[in-house]
């Protein structure tokens, strides 16, 4: 029985036109065997940064979000077989990376293949070395803004790129890119790099509690080292720790206000993680009124926010739109 395509399930690309990359985030789980139930998935932010910054440069892209859209396995790599990207990229996880090698196999030979994300800077050799990524043209370590449009304008730029790595054709050994002066590109500067453009994202903003909610990132980095978490400073020695300043995520609020959100949530782990970020974030939310025209739910470390000063709770509560805050620990976020 032939696989059913979706219709319409590539997200920000233009499909008049021949697509440079689509982006591709792999369901969790085979949802042709059984469908999902739930019906939000948080928005695949890290491909939209992505996406939005190869668009800035030229490139006409996509993001396909299998997980959002409960895609089976056949039927996301038809989806991208039809469209016939001249790349397709992947964020691999731990708990999807065997769908992804899966999906990523019976793909058009013509089709050049990019990896990327936690499981791809746990264990690149094993990934490159594995038959169902054989057609890997470059695995990017790291934040792949602008590696991504490098790779886009042409494949060959691998060997001038820091943490992107392929595999020998002839030896089957893995061989790493890189030369002097390449850095910048291990650490894009986020006060610089554009808004993400929503129309990558499935399900962002949603309508959630009677307001439209948009997800966002306030950092990037995390200078601590839990040993359960892919983020942990000791997993990821070339990251910079980076905080987007107050007015550059001002500016980001009131784009998104503009489009009738009035509900966000930080997703980073740092927006509430140290004393110096909260007092600057709240001085900023404070003279633009924030809490007054918004909700807002950030995840916080309770170390820290247990030295906090009642004024500085108080604070975050009235800002947030919270009456007051009831609980707050380092895994759970604030809730409306």
């Amino acid at each position: 029985m032939p696989t059913e395509l979706p219709s319409n399930h590539i997200a920000g690309a233009d499909l008049t036109r021949p697509l440079d990359a689509l982006f591709v985030n792999a369901p969790l789980r085979d949802y042709s065997e059984r469908p999902r139930v739930n019906d939000f998935t948080l928005p695949v932010l890290g491909m939209g940064y992505i996406a939005t910054h190869a668009t800035a440069a030229g490139f006409n892209v996509g993001v396909l979000d299998a997980e959002a859209h409960g895609l089976g396995i056949e039927q996301t790599t038809a989806v991208i077989n039809e469209h016939r990207p001249r790349w397709a990229g992947f964020n691999l996880l731990a708990p999807t990376y065997e769908i992804s090698a899966r999906i990523a196999a019976p793909l058009d030979p013509d089709i050049k293949i990019i990896l990327g994300g936690h499981q791809a800077k746990a264990m690149p050799t094993q990934i490159l070395r594995d038959p169902r990524m054989a057609r890997c043209a470059a695995l990017v370590i790291g934040e792949g803004e602008t590696r991504v449009v490098e790779l886009l304008k042409d494949h060959r730029s691998r060997a001038e790129l820091p943490g992107v790595m392929w595999l020998d054709p002839i030896l089957k050994n893995p061989v790493a890119g890189g030369r002097p002066g390449g850095n910048h590109h291990l650490a894009p500067p986020i006060n610089a790099l554009p808004f993400v453009n929503r129309s990558f994202l499935t399900q962002d903003p949603h309508f959630d509690a009677g307001r439209w909610e948009a997800n966002m990132v306030g950092a990037r980095g995390c200078p601590y080292d839990c040993s359960f978490c892919g983020a942990a400073v000791s997993a990821n020695p070339d990251i910079s720790i980076r905080t987007r300043a107050a007015e550059n995520i001002i500016a980001e609020l009131h784009q998104l206000r503009e489009t009738g959100v009035t509900a966000f949530r930080f997703v980073d782990d740092l927006f509430l993680g140290a004393k110096r970020v909260i007092d600057r974030m709240m001085t900023a939310f404070t003279a633009e009124r924030v809490g007054e025209w918004a909700v807002w739910d950030a995840t916080g470390r309770i170390n820290v926010l247990h030295r906090a000063s009642d004024t500085v709770l108080d604070t975050l509560a009235a800002l947030s739109g919270h009456p007051r805050l009831d609980a707050v620990d380092a895994d759970r976020p604030l809730h409306r």
